[in-house]
């Protein structure tokens, strides 16, 4: 509690970086300068993450765009998350591959003193690579994962302060999709992060399990396959699509250290993946990052504690 309270009164006597400023549906970056940086693998890598997606309510719901994926990639449906189970801190760790005690973030909210992250992502790395990268969030607050420079594009809801219950300003899975669609068929971005939050709205809102819940991931699904679609359609063959969560849930809350919380679903799919392949080994949700990483070729900080999950892929003869 020291260290957190610590960490808080740090970070707000701190001048904060300027973060993006969302202009009508999205903001634009200038793309990223030319590179000599050529990625280890040639595929686009495109990482969607389902908020709140339990993976037993995956398997339950009608998500069949995402279910074949998992049976025709390399998956699991006992990966885990980190402590706390909570949207900012998760995919913080998501994207630097970082747990918690190191990347510092505990709180759940897009605090403005704060400034945004202190700390290199997957896409700030790529990016300062001269890799085109793009991100498109259904909720504002993952803003302060992409810093001023750190991304080529970005996309979020723009915030209403005036909207206690902090739900005006949601963008649904299909309304992201269609918007990270139609900036891959212009641009193809070589990194591409696409956040889906029905679930989590629903599970909040109705229950994890529930009807709605169900229903929403499902709502969900059909926005991946229009994603997928979109991408198809560029006539980019090489991509690469990383399926996972930031957390489950129970009732009507997340946020401790259980199953219901921590489990989540970690799904490849596409160039170099095996082809109906069981992960076995034990993933984290920080292993996403070192993923992405070892697969552009980039390297993250020494203190990072994802690990590449190598045996995902099949590079014979490569």
């Amino acid at each position: 509690m020291v260290g957190l309270v610590s960490a808080l009164f740090f970070a707000a006597c701190q001048k904060p970086p300027v973060s993006p400023s969302p202009a009508g549906a999205g903001f634009e970056q200038s793309d990223a300068p030319p590179s000599k940086f050529e990625p280890v693998s040639p595929a686009h890598i495109i990482l969607v993450s389902f908020d709140g997606a339990r993976p037993d309510a995956v398997q339950l719901a009608a998500m069949p765009t995402l279910q074949n994926m998992a049976r025709e990639g390399a998956a699991t449906w006992t990966a885990r998350s980190i402590v706390p189970p909570l949207t900012l801190p998760a995919h913080t760790s998501m994207l630097t591959g970082l747990g918690s005690e190191e990347h510092g973030v505990f709180w759940n909210e897009w605090i403005p003193v704060f400034g945004v992250l202190r700390f290199p992502t997957v896409f700030s790395l790529a990016t300062s690579n001269g890799l085109l990268t793009a991100a498109f969030s259904g909720k504002d607050k993952l803003a302060y994962l992409f810093p001023t420079g750190s991304v080529s594009h970005i996309s979020y809801p723009k915030p209403d302060q005036a909207d206690y219950y902090r739900t005006n300003h949601l963008q649904g899975a299909r309304q992201v999709a269609a918007l990270a669609a139609a900036h891959f068929m212009a641009k193809r971005p070589h990194l591409m992060f696409v956040h889906f939050l029905d679930a989590d709205l629903a599970g909040h809102f109705n229950g994890w399990l529930s009807p709605e819940y169900l229903a929403a991931l499902g709502e969900c699904d059909s926005a991946l396959a229009l994603l997928r679609g979109g991408i198809e359609s560029s006539g980019v063959t090489q991509t690469l699509f990383l399926l996972t969560a930031d957390h489950g849930g129970s009732g009507l809350s997340h946020g401790v250290d259980r199953p219901e919380d921590m489990t989540i679903p970690w799904i490849v799919w596409g160039a170099d993946v095996r082809r109906g392949h069981v992960l076995t080994n034990a993933i984290t949700l920080p292993d996403t990052a070192a993923t992405i990483a070892w697969r552009l070729g980039l390297r993250l900080p020494t203190n990072t504690i994802g690990q590449p999950v190598r045996a995902a892929f099949d590079l014979a003869g490569r």
